[in-house]
């Protein structure tokens, strides 16, 4: 058994070797997305823990308390549940992201390596549609040498559940962005024929266009 903090019920208890895992990986994902809010609960915890408070689960609104009057609450939009990845890349609706990918060769002897990439589809398995490209999908990799690829995706979010406008049945605005209402994640595989290891598992991980953003206080007081 592990003792460790639970995303779930927002406390520290004990739990199994793949439920602490889940969560240790849940915790990385929120500190990357948001390292302040993703901090708040957890010393929470711990701090309910040390008074002898038992860490209760969390009822009703609670804030963060930023600026000191109270009217920002935990964004659990922001949280994205990534599984089983090898490469891990966050982004927003509407745009393009290159993924950088080394090949190393360890051996004295030149490989042949061809690249095939999969399609970029959700945990359950629905399509999204994207097209991944890669900058050179066959090369020579050298003797103890290394080669990196890019690999190209346009974060298109049609079919990631985006609800409409009123302008545009697809959900497209005037810009042709969309944005998800939390996050979503999406995979795909990476094949390297040649190479003497196994499919290389990308995430996209969608955030909403506020995740992250830059609060700018326009020194009004409190705004509750």
């Amino acid at each position: 058994m592990f003792y460790g903090y639970c995303h779930e019920s927002n406390r520290m208890r004990a739990m199994d070797y793949s439920d602490f895992i889940t969560n240790m990986q849940t915790g990385y994902s929120n500190i990357y997305s948001n390292p302040g809010a993703a901090m708040q609960p957890m010393v929470e915890a711990l701090t309910n823990m040390m008074r002898g408070t038992g860490g209760s689960p969390r009822t009703g609104k609670q804030s963060r308390h930023r600026h000191g009057c109270g009217c920002s609450e935990r964004d659990c939009s922001c949280s994205c549940c990534i599984r089983c990845a090898d490469v891990v890349e966050y982004a927003r609706c509407g745009e393009t992201r290159r993924i950088p990918i080394t090949f190393d060769n360890d051996t004295r002897r030149e490989r042949d390596v061809t690249l095939q990439i999969g399609n970029f589809a959700t945990e359950s398995g629905q399509d999204v549609g994207w097209q991944g490209s890669l900058s050179e999908t066959q090369f020579k990799l050298p003797p103890c040498g290394e080669k990196t690829v890019l690999l190209t995706v346009n974060v298109d979010c049609g079919r990631l559940g985006v609800p409409g406008t009123p302008n545009d049945p697809n959900g497209s605005d005037n810009q042709g962005r969309r944005s998800v209402d939390a996050c979503k994640v999406v995979y795909a595989t990476l094949r390297a024929d040649g190479c003497t290891i196994r499919p290389i598992v990308i995430a996209v991980a969608v955030l909403p266009d506020h995740c992250g953003s830059h609060h700018a206080g326009c020194g009004c007081g409190c705004c509750c």
